[in-house]
């Protein structure tokens, strides 16, 4: 039978039915829009939505194709989402003004850093790591996630790019360590347990010498991962349920994340340097992050009688590198700086205990809690921290030259 007809999986079926309910719901389209634009009846879509029909492949990319024409928007995007890169200067202040267009003063110091680094300046979740003036390491940058997120904030109030930002790095000598570039998947074209389900069967063709899966189950919430190559190659893929991830490290409600599934890929030392050469020649990030993916790996469906190097592409993995990866474009996604990290670990150490001397207080007509708050000393840094979050972008931020980046 023609891969296209197969009847999907029970689990992945419904799994991918609630999401696209969902979708639905917040993009407030109707069951008659969405069956006129698909061109059947909206009796027969009914029956599809709610699993009384046997929903097919070929059927499950009509819906999502008419879902993103009439939502407006594209199935997939793509982000950065880890940067890591090494300076010779100790410079620290050249580095903050150069790059991050904020004004030193903003940045928090702390005396304690990671990969051998002495100590950190910080602001929000960017950082930069700091060694002695006789260490030849230098400086190093670090923006995880959240940090490339707050940075693109800085990015759009100073009309820049990424590009300018990598272009910048270069030109101070910068040595590019890793870059992780992610795909995120809003619609769940590519669902995990999927790919999962294949890797077990070995429907696939790939350079990597390891592929590994994991399966972590809370609350009757199963988060499947897939990786391929080994962490401590100089670059391998992550897949995984980005939904159910935030749920399990955040306690987010999985309607709460509109990522659905997210595939990554993580590069290092030269290949990392490589990649950002590629996305500087070329601004164009689908060619740069499919480029590595289809060098690496695809997945295939079994031919009877055949070796598996003339297997053909499977349908899902060919909609998803070519028809969506088309329309694939580079995310911008700002956030302001929080106090994230600090109130989570108030939640989970300090909460418990404020609670207690609460309901003492209360109890006993005292204020001992707020006498202990009122007494309290701000360090320094706590008292930086408070600038950071209560001054404007225009009090942070130095004014840069405009670039003619995209």
């Amino acid at each position: 039978m023609n891969e296209d007809l197969t009847l999907i999986d029970y689990q992945v079926q419904a799994d991918w039915l609630n999401i696209f309910w969902q979708q639905l719901e917040d993009k407030k389209i109707k069951q008659s829009q969405l069956a006129k634009s698909m061109g059947i009846s909206r009796s027969y879509l009914n029956q599809l939505l709610n699993s009384k029909r046997p929903l097919t492949e070929a059927m499950r990319q009509r819906l999502t194709a008419a879902f993103c024409e009439l939502s407006g928007i594209t199935a997939l995007n793509i982000c950065f989402d880890y940067v890591r890169i090494r300076f010779p200067t100790h410079d620290v202040d050249e580095l903050i003004v150069a790059l991050f267009c904020i004004k030193p003063i903003y940045f928090v110091y702390e005396p304690y850093g990671r990969y051998g680094y002495s100590g950190k300046f910080r602001h929000g979740d960017m950082e930069i790591f700091v060694s002695p003036e006789d260490d030849n390491r230098g400086s190093l940058i670090e923006l995880k996630g959240k940090g490339c997120r707050e940075l693109e904030g800085i990015l759009v109030a100073s009309e820049q790019s990424w590009y300018d930002f990598l272009r910048q790095a270069l030109a101070l000598d910068g040595v590019v360590k890793r870059i992780d570039l992610a795909i995120n998947d809003y619609l769940d074209v590519l669902p995990v347990h999927y790919l999962i389900k294949k890797s077990m069967r070995h429907e696939y063709i790939t350079k990597f010498r390891e592929c590994k899966y994991f399966v972590r189950d809370k609350d009757n919430l199963k988060g499947e991962s897939l990786y391929f190559g080994s962490r401590k190659s100089a670059i391998y893929f992550c897949i995984y349920q980005k939904d159910i991830e935030q749920y399990f490290k955040l306690g987010k409600a999985l309607a709460e994340t509109k990522i659905k599934n997210r595939f990554e890929i993580r590069v290092f030392d030269e290949r990392a340097e490589q990649t950002v050469a590629d996305l500087l020649a070329y601004r164009n990030p689908q060619r740069t992050v499919f480029g590595i993916i289809n060098n690496y790996l695809r997945f295939v469906k079994p031919i009877a009688n055949k070796p598996t190097s003339k297997w053909p592409l499977d349908d899902r993995w060919a909609q998803f590198i070519g028809k969506y990866a088309d329309k694939l474009r580079l995310a911008v996604s700002p956030e302001p700086v929080t106090l994230d990290q600090t109130i989570q670990w108030i939640k989970k150490q300090v909460a418990p205990s404020l609670k207690m001397l609460m309901a003492i207080d209360s109890a006993k007509s005292e204020d001992t809690l707020m006498t202990i708050i009122a007494e309290a000393k701000l360090s320094e840094n706590q008292q930086v921290m408070i600038q950071q979050m209560l001054a404007s972008p225009e009090e942070i931020m130095i004014q840069q030259p405009k670039h003619n980046g995209d």
